[in-house]
């Protein structure tokens, strides 16, 4: 063996953003002044370069250069050991190559930024806001949050566990923010606080990512407001009003109309009362005076009771049941290129969509089209997204036999942080709503 490469075997640790050196020892065992070149192998090799990138070594001499390791300070670089090799080419006797191995230990860091939206909240009952938290760090954070203002005067909803951040992601809690003592009426008052957002301890050995400190702020409104209670003022006036308009003047004028107009209907049906009640005691007087024995008829006979009975109507047919749809679609697409997936709506059928959920999981760049019966309806970028949904209040029909169509045109394919790279674009479109 004419070359002969050595490393050194226990682990080298470096910190993503960093610098290591690690010697490679080289030692030409032949008889013919050789060059060398030299090709890092494995993941580290885009960010590992060799100096001097050739050497030249006289027979039976060695030599010595440096790999200079710089793991960049991004997300992408997981903590862990990480093996890499390096071939040592002669450029005289090739055959003679040789690949030594080494090992890197990559050390874990810490970086959280958070957010607050909005920064100024207004409500009578509270307001709603947002923490964003964003892990620009190399291993999983688990973030609590905790709220407080000057005077203890605001109740903050906090979640009840920490919230898990992954590497290169961001999680959106929300945060309801109300004061403990409602104000009926009054000016606006505001109400300072702070929001603290605390990552976990990491690993052994590495340090603690610092809280970030969020200031906020609560406009509390009273609930009656004053615009609000000259309003109901104005209305009590009115009704008082209102009133003395009824009781002293139209109530008496409206008594005496109605008196007037129901008093010959009520003197003329005075009138056929006694009369009827004469003619009745004639009868009785002429009853008694004949058989005697009979109740009382027109021709002796009881006279027959008329059917009250009727046939019921016929309202109008019942509306057939919606049935409840809901339908996936995926398109996979490889990049600059397009693909394309459908949904036929089937026959004698209406689809009315209320609901359609966008899904780019692996962080895709390019567009996606959404269609009902060749018509675009959507055609949002993909990288303004990972998740997005849509809701109408106002269905949209396909009618029977239309096509929804998902067109996915890629650009670049995306980098999910963990597992193998992908080749392809994967899009997907969840849609809802009801069949009839």
């Amino acid at each position: 063996m004419t070359t002969s490469a050595h490393l050194d075997a226990s682990p080298v640790s470096v910190l993503p953003g960093e610098e290591a050196r690690i010697p490679l020892d080289v030692r030409n065992g032949g008889n013919v002044v050789e060059a060398y070149a030299f090709e890092v192998l494995g993941p580290a090799a885009q960010w590992t370069v060799v100096e001097p990138a050739t050497l030249s070594l006289y027979p039976d001499t060695a030599g010595q250069v440096e790999l200079v390791v710089r793991p960049p300070r991004d997300t992408t670089v997981p903590p862990g050991e990480l093996a890499y090799g390096v071939r040592v080419s002669p450029q005289e006797q090739p055959q003679h190559a040789t690949v030594p191995e080494g090992v890197l230990h990559i050390r874990p860091y810490a970086d959280l930024t958070a957010e607050l939206s909005p920064r100024l909240g207004q409500g009578r009952t509270g307001a709603r806001f947002q923490v964003a938290l964003d892990n620009r760090g190399n291993y999983p954070l688990s973030v609590s949050l905790s709220g407080k203002d000057q005077g203890d005067l605001l109740t903050f909803g906090l979640p009840a566990e920490p919230t898990v951040v992954d590497p290169g992601r961001a999680a959106f809690v929300r945060l309801p923010v109300r004061p403990k003592r409602w104000m009926w009426r009054g000016v606006a008052v505001p109400h300072a606080f702070q929001v603290t957002a605390a990552p976990s301890a990491g690993p052994d050995g590495v340090p603690e990512a610092a809280p970030a400190q969020l200031d906020g702020s609560l406009l509390q409104r009273p609930i009656v407001s004053a615009g609000l209670l000259k309003l109901l003022i104005l209305l009590l006036v009115l009704l008082a009003l209102l009133a003395g308009l009824w009781f002293g003047l139209l109530r008496p004028v409206v008594r005496s109309a109605a008196k007037e107009a129901v008093k010959a209907p009520v003197e003329a049906a005075a009138s056929k009362a006694a009369d009827a009640q004469k003619a009745a005691d004639e009868a009785k007087e002429a009853a008694s005076a004949g058989s005697g024995g009979g109740k009382p008829g027109p021709s002796g006979s009881a006279s027959p009771s008329p059917s009250a009975s009727a046939t019921p109507g016929t309202g109008p047919a019942p509306l057939p049941g919606a049935a409840l749809f809901s339908h996936r679609l995926t398109a996979s697409a490889p990049a600059n290129g397009t693909d394309s997936a459908t949904y036929k709506v089937p026959d004698g059928k209406v689809l009315r969509l209320t609901d359609l959920v966008l899904e780019n999981p692996q962080g895709d760049t390019g567009t996606v089209t959404i269609s009902v019966g060749g018509k675009p309806l959507l055609a949002p970028a993909l990288e303004n997204f990972r998740e997005q949904d849509f809701h109408w209040a106002s269905a949209i029909l396909a009618g029977s036999k239309q096509e929804i169509t998902v067109t996915v045109s890629c650009r670049t394919v995306g980098r999910p942080p963990a597992g193998p790279a992908p080749t392809r674009c994967n899009t997907a479109a969840l849609f809802s709503g009801t069949l009839e």
